[in-house]
């Protein structure tokens, strides 16, 4: 049986996973990637994204490769994409496709309805994929797989979601060669998680949807063991000597402490690769993070999104005192360890003494980095309902998002995006690089207000060069190797 992925610019850990079962268990497995040149999360110029546009490149190679079975694991920005890319593949083939990832276990009913779309898949989608596979090979779709939603001679069929998995050692490991021949930018940098769920579930976050949806489940975060990663981790060091790593859990220091000790002595003897990973202020100790700067972390990629604690508990959804967030920050800075802060604009309610205030904080408590993101709404978040009623967030608003229209990454923007907040967005991009007594002229005379509003995208990437070595720089790598590759084979 013959599979194949379509995918977008970015990396998705869950395909990697789904391939590495389908491989082992006797099945083709290939990835067709579209590099989405000047129209990814980072850059969005229209005209040149015409120019550069790969699907046609696309449909040929599937044509080629005329698979059984295709799939496109979504997320909300590139639903749309995702969508136009099922059409063209139908126009040209008689394939199945299934849509999997977190949109469409977000809105699986609407997902379902789209008339390029046969098959959705709800949660994790190892052993659904699998199974579908292995009936579609004997001759005819087994149609009560769970996790699963077909489309059968007009009705729609929708079958229940299967426990997640417990025991995550139980799976191969990722399939990296995928992506990897697919292209080489995707090895720039080493995507891994040792984990899966998270402890939190914050209003504006998947999470706050799924862990709803597995209300049931005993174990929604789930660990793998730290032989099992270092056994992923030491198989590709040994062919990619130079490049950094990755950890893409929600928050590595939600193991334990005995966990990250282990991890701390046999990652620093037995892979040595400086990495990052993000984590969470309320799981900050002074002994987990000696684990993290014993085992080799370069840096750490920390959740503010708000200095106002009423902002963070009744907005957000996040417990932070205000006191245990200088302290994390406090420790992370004792520790040498280079703290990148993620921070959001134009929240819900969120006046401009808020945004201020985060600037007096960041010029007082100095960071490697500062991420100021726009806020955005994703489908079936808490956060929603919360707080519909005082936004102005109509039904045809919440449609628009579940279909993904005028939807974009939060890099280049927010739902709410005034010329003030954007303003304030390149002050953040520029604060570090300046004195403190000067910044605090800038904002008790409101000088800020002369600040162009530069793409924040542009923003982000020339402040990374200046303030993220280069060595240390994977997004850079990654962009500048994908930008490098296409470019080339277009010409």
């Amino acid at each position: 049986m013959k599979i194949a992925f379509v995918n977008d610019s970015s990396q998705q850990l869950g395909v990697q996973c789904i391939s590495s079962l389908l491989k082992e268990k006797g099945h083709e497995v290939k990835l067709f990637m579209d590099p989405q040149l000047f129209d990814d999360e980072i850059i969005s110029i229209k005209p040149l994204s015409r120019i550069f546009d790969y699907k046609k490149r696309i449909i040929s190679e599937l044509k080629a490769y005329n698979p059984d079975l295709i799939g496109i694991s979504v997320v909300t920005d590139f639903y749309q994409w995702a969508s136009t890319m099922a059409k063209l593949i139908k126009q040209e083939l008689d394939v199945p496709i299934i849509f999997g990832g977190i949109h469409p276990t977000s809105v699986p009913e609407r997902v379902i309805k789209n008339d390029s779309v046969d098959i959705v898949c709800v949660g994790e989608g190892e052993y659904p994929m699998l199974e579908l596979a292995n009936s579609m090979e004997k001759g005819a779709i087994d149609y009560s797989i769970k996790n699963l939603m077909f489309k059968k001679n007009g009705q729609i069929i929708k079958n229940e979601i299967r426990p997640l998995i417990e025991d995550l050692d139980s799976l191969p490991l990722p399939d990296k060669e995928l992506y990897y021949s697919a292209s080489p930018h995707f090895s720039q940098c080493y995507y891994i998680m040792a984990s899966r769920g998270c402890l939190n579930s914050c209003s504006y976050c998947c999470h706050s949807y799924l862990r709803e949806m597995y209300k049931n489940s005993s174990n929604y975060l789930r660990f793998r063991s730290v032989d099992n990663v270092i056994k992923e981790l030491d198989a590709f060091v040994k062919i990619n000597p130079k490049v950094m790593v990755r950890f893409h859990d929600d928050d590595l220091l939600a193991h334990s402490a005995s966990w990250l000790d282990e991890f701390a002595s046999k990652y620093s003897r037995k892979i040595k690769h400086p990495f990052a990973c993000f984590i969470h202020p309320n799981t900050v100790s002074r002994e987990k993070v000696d684990c993290l700067k014993r085992a080799g972390c370069h840096d750490v990629e920390i959740g503010v999104q708000s200095i106002s604690e009423q902002t963070r508990k009744n907005i957000l959804g996040r417990n932070v005192t205000q006191e245990k967030l200088i302290s994390s920050i406090g420790i992370l800075n004792d520790s040498g360890l280079r703290i990148i802060t993620d921070n959001i604009l134009g929240l819900p309610g969120q006046s401009t003494g808020e945004m201020l205030d985060l600037l007096k904080f960041y010029n007082n408590n100095r960071v490697m980095k500062v991420y100021c993101f726009g806020f955005r709404y994703y489908p079936k978040t808490a956060i929603i309902e919360q707080v519909r009623a005082h936004t102005g967030l109509t039904d045809a608003d919440i449609e628009n998002l579940e279909e993904g229209i005028n939807a974009k990454a939060f890099i280049q923007g927010g739902d709410w995006w005034t010329r003030e907040i954007k303003q304030l967005q390149t002050f953040f991009t520029f604060l570090l690089y300046l004195p403190k007594s000067f910044n605090n002229i800038i904002i008790r005379r409101k000088w800020y207000r002369f600040f162009p509003s530069i793409p924040y995208s542009i923003a982000v990437i020339f402040s990374n060069w200046l303030r993220i070595p280069y060595k240390y720089n994977w997004a850079l790598h990654i962009t500048i190797s994908r930008y490098k590759n296409y470019l080339k084979k277009v010409f």
